[in-house]
């Protein structure tokens, strides 16, 4: 007898696979993504450097977020290490908005943030995935 709640585990198995969390990454690297679209649009003190991320790093970030599956380690590996160098240099922006307007509410400041906060995220799960992978091999 079923209780009806067999199938409602949002949990992280996909496929057989304990600690799998790509779909989570993948949505956090599309979610960044669309941040730097729209901080092209606003940021412009940074805004050369946004033109070139946002050509090229979108593109790679959608690139990678396709390429996510339980099946290939290299690609939640490259994930991590890219999430991790854009958490660093967006929280190294956000510090320096921070520190130019000396207020939390300034909008480059929460932006910049954001961005941040979805590469860390990103990362985590990112990093959780791969030891989980690592681990079972």
């Amino acid at each position: 007898m079923t209780n009806g709640y067999e199938n409602m585990n949002p949990g992280p198995r996909k496929r057989g696979i304990p600690h799998y969390y790509g779909d989570i990454v993948r949505k956090y690297l599309l979610f960044a993504g669309a941040m730097l679209l729209i901080a092209v649009l606003i940021d412009k003190e940074l805004l050369s450097f946004y033109l070139f991320i946002g050509i090229f790093g979108v593109l790679g970030f959608t690139i990678l977020a396709a390429l996510m599956s339980p099946k290939v380690t290299s690609a939640m590996f490259t994930n991590a290490i890219i999430s991790a160098l854009m958490f660093l240099m967006f929280e190294y922006f956000a510090i320096d908005a921070y520190l130019r307007s000396q207020t939390f509410l300034d909008s480059i400041f929460i932006l910049r943030q954001a961005i941040a906060v979805a590469f860390l995220v990103a990362l985590y799960f990112s990093t959780k995935t791969l030891r989980g992978m690592v681990s079972e091999e």
